[in-house]
């Protein structure tokens, strides 16, 4: 009798110690968060890791940032079906990734997004004025890219693209640089650099969005959700948005992005 109690209590005891483990293990379960190439690297981290240690900070869940080399990478992992948990991206590769992966748009930035031909070429009034002049931009498939793609639809009418900027910043920087003589930006670099004119800009679009992999547990994209949604009201945090150069995010409307990928049949086809 008495060792039929000790196999019961072992049996107990291993059914606690695995059942605590199961726990534990599923509570540390991290998510990834993958972020657009607009950054090196090494900057993405700085920007993007705040966003990051705040989500971990207030919620249940563990999540990890994950950063990609360039612009040629990422869209190829995104034609290859590549799905994180969650993604931060422009709007046109939301877009894409809803209708192609069913991801879904939970958060953006509260203001929108436009970009802008600036150049210190104070005489030229139209894109068409840089035909067979160098203009610096990110790599296609970057919105910036695909705007710039827009205005010069005849292909024996086309600038020089310099399209090997390192971030937008590094294409304003092309342009002092004499390598170029105008660069497409968006609106928050437009408002600081006064000392360049504004050629055209573009359409508005959703800004910096935050979309889930239909994959994703509904409790965690919840709790992602509601964290975001507060994040401007909570002042120990402000560099967590001062890093992304917004002021706060908002919930974002699924019937915004519509369409949107269409944007990327100025640059590429049959994608």
């Amino acid at each position: 009798m008495k060792s039929s109690r000790l196999f019961l209590v072992m049996v107990l005891s291993s059914t606690l110690v695995l059942g605590s483990h199961a726990a534990l293990s599923q509570t540390q379960q991290s998510y990834t968060l993958l972020v657009h190439p607009i950054f090196t690297p090494a900057q993405a981290e700085l920007v993007y890791q705040p966003l990051v240690d705040y989500l971990n900070a207030v919620t249940e869940y563990r999540f990890e940032l994950q950063t990609a080399r360039d612009f040629h990478r990422y869209w190829l992992d995104i034609r290859r079906g590549q799905r994180p948990d969650l993604v931060l991206e422009d709007a046109h590769l939301i877009a894409l990734r809803m209708q192609q992966h069913g991801f879904v748009p939970l958060v953006r930035a509260d203001e929108p997004a436009t970009f802008s031909l600036l150049t210190t070429d104070l005489a030229a009034t139209e894109p068409e004025d840089f035909v067979g002049r160098p203009v610096s931009s990110m790599p296609a498939p970057s919105l910036g890219y695909v705007v710039l793609a827009s205005w010069f639809t005849n292909p024996m009418q086309q600038p020089i693209l310099e399209s090997s900027a390192a971030s937008w910043l590094d294409a304003v920087e092309i342009v002092f640089a004499a390598e170029a003589e105008a660069a497409i930006v968006p609106h928050n670099l437009v408002r600081r650099y006064v000392n360049m004119a504004s050629v055209m800009t573009s359409t508005e679009f959703p800004h910096l969005t935050i979309a889930a992999s239909p994959d994703l547990p509904d409790a965690v994209r919840a709790a992602v959700v509601r964290s975001l949604l507060e994040l401007h009201e909570q002042p120990e945090h402000f560099g967590v948005l001062h890093e992304l150069d917004i002021d706060e995010f908002v919930a974002a409307d699924a019937d915004e992005y519509l369409g949107l990928e269409r944007w990327l049949d100025y640059v590429f086809s049959g994608f």
